[in-house]
């Protein structure tokens, strides 16, 4: 029995400090900026197309302080006009990709 109570404890600290199983992947994140977010933003520092209210990549990545979590965040939540609604992994890997825009 004590031997299944501490293999139990060791499987719950693993599992509480364990890295997410999949880490954002910044490549990933720009291809899908290329084919979802390209219409509207700037998504890379040598275009320059955006649309008049689509701030360039750039400027977001600015704004929340090259921060992926939050850059991923921003992009999840209420977004106007955004032609797509990412799912959590590919808003991190877009975000991932944002952050290291200007770096």
């Amino acid at each position: 029995m004590v031997r299944v109570l501490v293999l139990l404890a060791t499987m719950i600290m693993a599992a509480a400090t364990a890295p997410d199983a999949r880490a954002a992947d910044a490549r990933r994140g720009e291809r899908l900026a290329q084919g979802h977010c390209a219409s509207c933003h700037s998504v890379t520092p040598e275009t320059g197309k955006e649309v008049a209210d689509a701030p360039p990549f750039a400027v977001i990545a600015g704004k929340y302080g090259f921060d992926a979590s939050a850059i991923s965040h921003a992009i999840t939540g209420p977004h106007r006009k955004m032609n797509f609604s990412p799912d959590p992994a590919e808003a991190a890997d877009i975000a991932a990709y944002i952050a290291t825009l200007g770096k």
